[in-house]
């Protein structure tokens, strides 16, 4: 069995990564690790013919060589279409939306001002149109705070707030600003890891900074959260995947899907995944 992770190396062999690297390697598994650190990639010559390709990093040349593999009809976890749909934050909701799953009210625009009339209305989260990881997130209950992030993103000149419109060389689609309603909830957030049909969920700070508050306090079953994150895995067409969620008086809410996730906490994760991935492969 010949497989091909598109990703980054792991760091630390403390990783989920790592795990399932080994995982795959000892039960007799060829793995191979391609991305931009790999050194040259001649693409005349490189040989699309593994059995399986683990498609996890962002990186450009990852998925450019997925969609490569995609259109050649190869078996890749998660799927090209699949891990681009929630790569992309507009499409992602819209997609929530559509399939009556809870998500917040969410707003698109290129200029930040023309989100005021919505903060006086409701307090709101603002985002990274592309961002991750919890990077860059501004949440603003008042429209003082609001007042405030303006004054911020028009010390730092020119962004995705003003009206140029591509005059600079930025591409539209790294201008726009996405927001969503802040929605009253439980102190703490929640994260769902899914491996098929398996399903970890946990509680934790966000964003969360130490070890510690990456891996959560478990949550016992819970038939609501566990219904809501498969469903989310079957609208978008992936298996291997984390959803966000917050716990309102009204009951969850989806705040982002996320494709093959880090695994922090999840009992036998690295394991878990790399017989699922075996199973998927056969």
């Amino acid at each position: 069995m010949r497989i091909c992770f598109l990703m980054e190396p792991p760091r630390s062999k403390d990783s989920v990564t790592y795990e399932v690297l080994n995982g795959l390697q000892t039960r007799g598994a060829d793995v191979e690790v391609v991305t931009e650190r790999s050194g040259l990639v001649d693409l005349e010559h490189f040989q699309f013919n593994y059995d399986m390709y683990l498609f996890k990093s962002h990186s450009p040349l990852a998925e450019s060589l997925a969609a490569a593999a995609h259109y050649r009809g190869a078996q890749l976890l998660n799927e090209y279409p699949a891990t681009m749909k929630v790569r992309d934050k507009v499409l992602t909701a819209t997609l929530l939306l559509q399939a009556g799953i809870p998500t917040p009210r969410t707003f698109i625009t290129d200029s930040l001002e023309t989100l005021r009339p919505i903060v006086q209305q409701m307090p709101i989260v603002v985002k990274p149109y592309r961002g991750r990881r919890g990077e860059g997130i501004e949440i603003c209950m008042t429209e003082a705070e609001f007042d405030e992030l303006a004054k911020r993103r028009a010390a730092n000149g020119p962004a995705a707030d003003d009206d140029g419109g591509g005059e600079d060389g930025t591409a539209l689609g790294d201008r726009l600003i996405f927001a969503q309603e802040f929605l009253e909830k439980e102190p703490l957030d929640y994260k769902a890891y899914a491996i098929g049909d398996y399903v970890h969920a946990i509680k934790r700070v966000f964003p969360a900074k130490t070890k510690e508050e990456k891996l959560g306090t478990p949550i016992s079953d819970d038939p609501e959260l566990t219904d809501l994150v498969r469903r989310c895995g079957q609208v978008f067409g992936l298996q291997l995947y984390g959803v966000d969620l917050v716990k309102t008086p009204r009951g969850y809410s989806v705040i982002e899907v996320n494709c093959f996730p880090g695994y922090k906490g999840v009992p036998q994760g690295g394991e878990r995944i790399a017989e699922f991935v075996l199973q998927q492969a056969k």
